[in-house]
């Protein structure tokens, strides 16, 4: 394949003064084998622009912030520091310098700019030769050339078009990406659920699997990945690897290739590594004292806390630990049980589900099934368990019963709620029809009206009650103060008192607070007391995170719940407004649903959580106390 464009090695010139400036660019630019640029600003931001340039050396003058700039960025940069104007240069400088192995100092003299020419080229050439020796180490692997900057495939050697189904035309517009169906690695990393400190993990980086896997190697970090790749003889797994030689602008891509019979015996190792490593389910061997002896890959997704602080997010860390130095101690504590049960019995334990609540992040459900291990021999040498994440599944099967009820509740609507109304308003028609009495157009104008009301209602109630597959971390207080604003609350107040951000739907929490706020103005002011003296005086609602479980709240200083048994005010129908439908309530429980969350009706004047709260389903409702909704188990953010 032809070779593409200059690949002369670049080297960046960075000197506020001139007489350095022209020094340098007049020492290489007779040397056809080096591009010389001067970036503008000539100070420490230009020296970090140099190395993210690419620039294979970096010569400056005797500035201590330009040489420390470059070694901020890049420890194994090479620097040439010119001091034409001779014993300018710091003392402190000088030193760092001749201690450096990747720095020279070229003072003035009759020969600097041979000097200076001479340890450029001496640096460029012994960052090639290391790639070279790199090369000629793997030199019976599969290996792929292409520009470092545009992923342009350049050339490939006899072993690569051997196995890789692909041919020197395929390669002619090919890029890195496509030498790969999937990047194994890259799909396995950074699944997580968002827990805090993931994202300063060392294998989690921003952007794609070709920009990650280049910007790596730009940088020394000679990482191996795993890649699927579209074989000759079928599809194969192949381990890849970058050495990159950043001064002619090139990438080398070096392959692990598959062995030549594919024919041979199946290898049991192999295929138990092909588990431990890529099916996307926890597997896990325990000895008979409880240690993990072996453990996939995704136990360790993204990574576990132990019970000492100690981040693990590769199998090697967790070896040798048990479940008491893993997790909590009630977690720890039944699953030894199950083990020993299992050992004592021989019996497998067959999807035991387990339901987690993280302290941040949505509810998780586990099921876990686990056999003994037994040796070759026949002795029980430990437990041999599968768990699997079946949160998606729990969820849809709580959206389909969600919905099964909706459905139930759709037919009573229309064999209930709009036939009421139905029949009155052909009931007046018949009337009309045989007295002409006007009056009976205006009751069944009211049942129309009555009827459009539920109608949209029913529609508010099916919509917000759908699964909420977008969700976003919000501060409560500005999503409840653009709801306050969209509910006619005449002179009522809002109190907020918000800890922490939240995970929701905007938009369906938004509604979530419309329609509490509607149904405290509306149901909780002052002047609707039989005793209130002043019946101007409005009600007050307050919204803020609760303190125990995460969480929020809404509340009111009215009445209360005027119901007999305040756990059925979420229940669709339940009103107790002249002409209400019920569903302001509903819908509230349905968003909350939808989002995973648990909704509880509470006394305004003291927790739900609170020992000496009130059985809802026993014990009447208090009076003058006002009415408090609670919902948990919602996903907490960073603290507001």
């Amino acid at each position: 394949m032809p070779r593409s464009g200059d690949i002369s090695a670049r080297v960046a010139v960075v000197a506020a003064d001139a007489t350095v400036r022209d020094a340098a660019v007049a020492a290489l630019e007779g040397d056809s084998s080096l591009a010389v640029t001067t970036p503008s600003g000539q100070g420490p931001d230009a020296a970090r622009q140099g190395v993210e340039d690419g620039a294979a050396c970096i010569v400056c003058g005797p500035d201590e912030t330009v040489y420390d700039a470059v070694r901020e960025t890049d420890r194994a940069r090479p620097v040439v520091v010119l001091d034409p104007g001779g014993e300018r240069v710091p003392a402190d400088l000088l030193d760092r310098v001749l201690d450096d192995p990747v720095a020279a100092y070229v003072a003035d003299g009759d020969h600097t700019e041979r000097l200076v020419r001479s340890r450029v080229r001496d640096f460029v050439e012994h960052e090639r030769d290391e790639v070279g020796w790199h090369l000629a180490d793997l030199s019976d692997e599969a290996i792929v050339s292409f520009e470092l900057e545009s992923y342009a495939v350049r050339e490939a050697n006899d072993a690569f078009f051997e196995h890789w189904a692909l041919d020197p035309a395929d390669l002619e517009d090919a890029t890195l990406a496509d030498l790969r169906e999937t990047d194994i690695t890259h799909q396995l990393r950074g699944q997580g659920r968002g827990e805090p400190g993931e994202e300063e993990l060392e294998w989690i980086r921003d952007g794609g699997p070709v920009e990650t896997f280049v910007e790596g190697a730009m940088t020394g970090d000679f990482e191996r990945r795993e890649w699927h790749c579209a074989g000759v003889d079928g599809a194969f797994k192949s381990e890849v690897e970058i050495v990159a030689d950043r001064s002619a602008g090139i990438g080398y891509l070096v392959a692990t290739v598959p062995d030549d019979d594919p024919d041979a015996d199946y290898d049991e190792a192999a295929m138990l590594r092909s588990v431990m490593e890529h099916v996307p389910m926890s597997v896990y061997f325990e000895d008979t004292r409880g240690r993990h002896v072996q453990v996939s890959e995704d136990l360790v997704e993204p990574f576990i806390e132990g019970t000492d602080g100690k981040i693990m997010h590769t199998p090697d860390d967790v070896h040798g630990k048990t479940y008491f130095d893993l997790y909590p101690l009630d977690v720890a504590e039944e699953a030894t049980a199950d083990n020993q049960r299992i050992m004592e019995s021989g019996e497998p334990l067959r999807d035991k589900e387990k339901h987690v609540q993280p302290p941040h992040g949505r509810d998780l459900w586990f099921s876990t099934n686990k056999a003994p291990w037994y040796d070759e021999s026949g002795r029980l040498r430990g437990i041999v368990g599968i768990t699997v994440d079946v949160t998606d599944q729990k969820r849809r099967e709580r959206e389909l019963d969600r919905q099964n009820e909706r459905l139930d509740e759709f037919a009573s609507i229309v064999s209930h709620d709009l036939r009421n109304p139905l029949n009155v308003a052909q009931g007046r028609l018949d009337l009309y029809r045989q007295s002409g009495d006007e009056s009976e157009l205006d009751v069944i104008a009211e049942m129309h009206d009555r009827i459009e009301s539920i109608v949209d209602d029913v529609l508010t109630y099916a919509r917000k009650g759908s699964r909420v597959e977008q969700t976003e971390w919000l501060d409560g207080a500005t999503v409840a103060a653009r709801a306050w604003g969209s509910v006619a609350t005449a002179t009522a107040t809002l109190e907020q008192d918000w800890e922490y951000a939240i995970e929701a739907d905007a938009e369906r929490l938004a509604r979530l607070f419309e329609n509490l706020f509607r149904n405290a103005v509306e149901h909780g002011s002052t002047s609707s007391r039989p005793e209130a003296d002043d019946a101007g005086e409005d009600v007050t609602v307050r919204v803020g995170t609760l303190d125990d479980d995460p969480g929020f709240y809404v509340e009111d200083d009215g009445p209360g719940i005027e119901l007999s048994n305040p756990g059925t005010a979420f229940q669709r129908g339940v009103t107790t407004e002249d002409g209400g439908t019920g569903f302001g309530l509903a819908v509230v429980r349905e968003i909350a649903e939808a989002h995973g969350w648990t909704a509880r009706v509470a006394d305004g004047a003291r927790s739900a959580s609170d020992g000496d709260t009130p059985d809802p389903d026993t014990e009447p409702a208090k009076r003058d106390r006002g009415a408090r909704f609670e919902f948990r188990g919602v996903p907490r953010g960073d603290d507001l």
